[in-house]
């Protein structure tokens, strides 16, 4: 199967009703490696941490994949979309990739850029995969980190579909899972809702987006 992204230009017509399971994708920043009202960005944040949990929701349960539950949520690519909102202004200024043996040496191998870092307005962009064919276990890893320059108190969020039309379309990840609307791809919203972005102010619940970015091989 190939390995790249699929860049989908009706889906931004498609309606999604929210599945009931999930997997979780969060922020930090603050090095606690959680998500909680804590993770305030200001002007001193330099770095913003996401986290992926490709087998357990955000209480810690265990979740397998739902279209075939004999499949591994494993991983073999990602895909990230970032926006701000609120009180002040983010500068997505780089993205860090942790998904190397250097950071993990569990891996089976190095995730390369797929699809370079890219900003726009108030989005970011970036995708990164291992080796066609190689897959690493299911569990939980901090993907990378982008880097902010921070005016006031903005918060960040995952979005479901792009500004651009450059950009990764959808957040998600690579996966033996077959999903349930793209094949080896594992979606936010479509195959999964727990997600948490930073907060600012009033502190923020995790949001779900509408549409999602498919990452298949």
């Amino acid at each position: 199967m190939k390995h790249s992204l699929l860049l989908l230009g009706i889906v931004g017509a498609m309606a999604i009703s929210a599945p009931a399971y999930s997997q979780y994708i969060f922020m930090d920043s603050n090095a606690s490696s959680s998500c909680t009202s804590a993770d305030v960005i200001t002007g001193s944040t330099t770095l913003v941490d996401v986290w992926l949990d490709t087998n357990h929701n955000a209480d810690g349960s265990t979740q397998v994949c739902n279209s075939n539950p004999s499949q591994p949520l494993d991983i073999f690519s990602y895909g990230l979309l970032i926006h701000y909102s609120g009180s002040g202004s983010v500068v997505f200024s780089g993205w860090t990739n942790y998904m190397d043996t250097a950071h993990v040496p569990s891996l089976p191998g190095n995730f390369a850029i797929l699809d370079a870092f890219k900003t726009a307005g108030n989005e970011m962009s970036v995708s990164y995969a291992l080796p066609p064919g190689v897959k690493a276990n299911p569990g939980r890893y901090r993907l990378g980190a982008v880097q902010v320059v921070v005016t006031g108190t903005p918060r960040l969020e995952f979005s479901a579909v792009a500004s651009d039309p450059n950009f990764v379309p959808f957040t998600g990840y690579g996966s033996t899972c077959d999903g349930t609307v793209y094949g080896n791809t594992v979606a936010l919203s479509y195959d999964f809702t727990d997600n948490c972005g930073t907060a600012s102010g009033t502190p923020t619940e995790s949001t779900t987006w509408g549409k999602i970015k498919q990452l298949y091989r």
